[in-house]
């Protein structure tokens, strides 16, 4: 039995298809899909056909992600403030492009499960935690060895931090499955793992496969969402270019003049700055 693990697809529907055609050509049984499918990347409505549209062929497993539950609680709070700037204007347009059909399918998920397959361990799947779609820990973090302990299965396999990892404590694996769509650790090939058994123990592994950068690049222009989310697309561009975590830094370096200037975080002319200071 080999399972693929894919996370942090974000839109980028050409290197979901890099990964799918890989999985195609390398005897592959299942598919378990790790959230934050959507957003920063243009034609979202692109990234939910290919994944609502798997062959019937291969077992298939969804958990929720944060990007998920943005759009979620969009759904029962359009009062919520979301403008095409540099800072909701990504999410807006990913809102603006999703069916019904598609909140309703983010609506069934569940943040983690426990996935049962006979004559195979168990593993648990989940996108920040088993707890939050939206828990962030990296192989380094104190609080790993404590989620590690509260494992249910001996295998986790989770993504959100856009970081590939196999973290192994004792009996516990943790495994990262990094970032199908926007790699930002100096990597710029989509990532997903795959898990092999033959009835034991699970091996885990990462995968790092190369897709066509200039042609999801070319679509922000095609699709006029660098013009709806300004700053913040020309970060999600950079880091497809280079690796880098621009939009990481970005934020960082907003939040930064807000407080230091008492400007609110949606203040157009710090994002423009903070562009020209990252040379973006």
């Amino acid at each position: 039995m080999r399972i693929a693990a894919l996370g942090d697809i974000h839109s980028n529907h050409f290197a979901l298809e890099a990964c799918m055609d890989w999985i195609y050509k390398n005897d592959i049984d299942g598919i378990a899909f790790l959230g934050d499918y959507v957003s920063d990347c243009p034609y979202p409505q692109k990234t939910m056909q290919i994944i609502r549209n798997i062959p019937c062929e291969y077992k298939t497993w969804f958990v929720r992600g944060n990007r998920e539950d943005y759009m979620l609680f969009h759904k029962r709070n359009l009062t919520e403030s979301w403008h095409y700037n540099s800072q909701s204007g990504s999410l807006l347009y990913t809102y603006e492009n999703l069916s019904d059909s598609d909140l309703r399918f983010f609506e069934a998920m569940p943040i983690g499960m426990e996935v049962k397959l006979d004559g195979y361990p168990p593993f648990s799947i989940c996108h920040g935690s088993m707890q939050s779609s939206g828990e962030l820990f990296y192989d380094d973090s104190p609080e790993i060895k404590s989620i590690a302990r509260e494992m249910t299965t001996k295998l986790l396999i989770c993504a959100h931090c856009h970081k590939q990892y196999i973290y192994t404590k004792g009996a516990k694996t943790i495994l990262n499955a990094g970032t199908v769509g926007v790699p930002s650790r100096g990597d710029t090939d989509a990532q997903m793992a795959i898990i092999e058994s033959n009835g034991g123990e699970w091996s885990v592994q990462t995968v790092a496969v190369p897709y066509d950068r200039e042609a999801v690049i070319n679509e922000f222009y095609e699709s006029g969402l660098i013009k709806k989310a300004n700053v913040w697309s020309r970060t999600i561009i950079a880091v497809i270019k280079t690796g880098r975590h621009y939009n990481s830094e970005c934020v960082q370096l907003v939040k930064r003049l807000c407080k230091e200037l008492g400007r609110e975080f949606s203040d157009e002319e710090i994002w423009q700055m903070v562009a020209s200071e990252l040379d973006i």
